[in-house]
């Protein structure tokens, strides 16, 4: 007898994007979850425009655009979900890392014992079970990233899926396994406006 896929069994493609540059990307301050980070620049709604027409593009039309309701992620959304005619969803589990304390400062600053607010943040990469003050490890953001992922699939199985995010839930997606004590998480690139693409089954 054939075997049968099931609805349940049907991978979803979840398309993570980060979101298009923001008025603290181009500052070169520390964003994190921060109620004082700003939206967009011009340049930034230009790149979510892009993408917008690259995601609109593919041979399989996205089904949702869920995304992170921080400022500078549900511009970029509005953006996408505009063009794919649909309506944004809101999703608190796909903000950036709580940074705590460093958030809003300068990379290039000091900070606490640090040469510069940039070395803190490396250093919670290394650090993965660091926590800053007020704010929640590498480990931690990947916890929450990946139970979003997983929750997201699993309501709309065998959908694609356009998820607006920040730069490290983007890496978090991408890690291929969690976090392990004392050992250092590659922080690797992710651009304004990319896309990221996983499947999860």
């Amino acid at each position: 007898m054939a075997d049968v896929t099931t609805e349940s069994a049907k991978p979803s493609v979840l398309h993570l994007v980060r979101h298009g540059e923001s008025t603290w990307n181009l500052a070169g301050r520390i964003q994190g979850q921060s109620a004082e980070a700003g939206g967009l620049t011009a340049a930034g709604r230009a790149q979510a425009h892009r993408t917008a027409d690259l995601l609109a593009g593919r041979p399989t039309r996205p089904d949702a655009v869920i995304a992170s309701d921080l400022i500078r992620a549900r511009e970029t959304a509005e953006i996408i979900a505009a063009r794919l005619g649909l309506p944004v969803e809101f999703d608190p589990q796909l903000r950036e890392q709580q940074l705590g304390d460093l958030e809003g400062h300068r990379l290039d600053s000091p900070f606490s014992d640090d040469p510069t607010a940039q070395h803190s943040v490396d250093r919670l990469w290394r650090e993965p079970f660091r926590r800053p003050s007020g704010g929640e490890s590498i480990a931690d953001m990947y916890a929450r990233v990946h139970r979003a992922l997983r929750r997201h699939a699993t309501d709309r199985p065998g959908a694609e899926l356009v998820l607006v995010t920040h730069g490290g839930p983007v890496r978090m997606a991408s890690a291929p396994e969690p976090p392990t004590p004392g050992v250092p998480v590659p922080r690797v690139g992710v651009d304004n406006a990319s896309v990221t693409s996983i499947t999860v089954a």
